[in-house]
């Protein structure tokens, strides 16, 4: 798999104007974070691409466990993805794993992609 690099909402470009691609399990980690930061419904090439964990009020109890719980649901269609949320609130932090590899992150909630 092949994506282009996506950081803090934006498409990188390199110093010649040409954007930096992600490969193998860069890019799978970047579209795990980015299903579980993005608005389900939102994008208008993929609506059931997303989540609904921004729906989650973080001051509730269990937040942290609804939000797990959403974001697998999310991941769900992503073959060997899912995570184990470490601190939910306006950036969740986050253990995805996809096959054998595990990888710490943090993901901030995008509106409409």
């Amino acid at each position: 798999m092949t994506d282009i690099k996506i950081k803090d909402g934006d498409a990188v470009v390199n110093s010649s104007g040409q954007h930096e691609m992600l490969d193998d399990s860069d890019a799978l980690f970047q579209r795990a974070q980015i299903c579980i930061g993005a608005r389900l419904g939102g994008f208008v090439y993929d609506r059931e691409l997303g989540s609904y964990v921004r729906e989650i009020d973080s001051d509730t109890d269990y937040a942290r466990e609804r939000a797990e719980l959403v974001i697998n649901e999310a991941l769900a269609e992503f073959e060997d993805t899912h995570a184990a949320v470490l601190q939910y609130g306006e950036v969740i932090k986050l253990t995805v794993t996809i096959g054998n590899e595990s990888r710490d992150t943090e993901v901030r909630l995008y509106g409409n992609i």
